[in-house]
């Protein structure tokens, strides 16, 4: 019997890895999203990520879909959080950051890296590259454009459904097209992935900070900011992680939940 446990650390998959990426060198996270993304689409459709048997690079195939007339994707892994840890701007972000005391640090900074922070995206086949010209990945164009957030790469996703290209992902939603029409609409998208917990019962982007997403700084300002930001953000984790264990223990008895 395999297990899935929502607080697994995938980045504990490091065995002193030089250059460990546990989007793209962890194995138990690659099998979790084969469990959790293998069911059907609102087509009838079988959606059935599954890894090539050979080893490859991640982008190299490290997640195949053969639709057959629904064409064949490829998908990367990605997280799709961020405590900005890493990041030296904006400035007033830094500053938010480091005048945490030892105790929100702890809370806040480099947490485990579990199943609610993950997602697949797609890239970009080598006929898409032929085709289309080389194009950001999802994950790419989600850092330089709506800064790592994925309320407001949500919010992209809704206005792509709702056929609003006034938003900074519309260039890269059209161009992966094929993927999110495999879900149809915003709402299908939303449950398929488990982010009902951003989103309002009526489906409309619930936002980890109030302000109007595509008009001001996207990340933390203060200190205050920083701390709400990042309490909706856990919110968010804890949520999603338990609503994809529910979803396991409903649809797959065999499988140990561990979380």
């Amino acid at each position: 019997m395999c297990v899935f446990d929502t607080s697994y650390d995938y980045k504990s998959d490091n065995q002193g890895q030089s250059g460990f990426d546990a989007d793209r060198d962890s194995d138990q996270l690659k099998a979790d999203h084969e469990l959790l993304w293998t069911k059907e689409l609102p087509s009838g459709v079988l959606f059935e990520p599954k890894a090539p048997t050979e080893s490859v690079k991640r982008r190299n195939n490290y997640l195949l879909f053969d639709g057959g007339s629904l064409g064949r994707h490829v998908y990367g892994s990605d997280a799709i959080t961020n405590s900005y840890t890493d990041w030296t701007t904006p400035y007033a972000l830094a500053d938010a950051i480091a005048s945490l005391d030892e105790e929100q640090k702890s809370r806040y900074l480099n947490q485990p890296y579990t199943i609610g922070s993950a997602m697949i995206w797609p890239v970009q086949t080598k006929e898409q590259r032929e085709a289309q010209g080389r194009v950001q990945t999802m994950n790419q164009a989600r850092k330089s454009s709506v800064f790592d957030r994925m309320d407001l790469t949500l919010e992209c996703i809704r206005r792509y459904y709702a056929g609003d290209p006034r938003h900074p992902l519309n260039k890269i939603t059209e161009a992966y097209g094929e993927f999110f029409e495999l879900f149809e609409d915003f709402r299908n998208f939303v449950d398929f992935f488990h982010f009902q917990d951003l989103v309002t019962p009526d489906y409309k982007v619930r936002y980890f900070l109030p302000l109007d997403p595509f008009k001001c700084a996207g990340t933390p300002a203060s200190r205050e900011e920083y701390i709400e930001y990042r309490e909706n953000v856990l919110a968010f984790i804890e949520g999603r992680n338990r609503r994809m264990a529910d979803w396991v223990r409903k649809h797959h008895c065999d499988v140990e939940d561990d979380g």
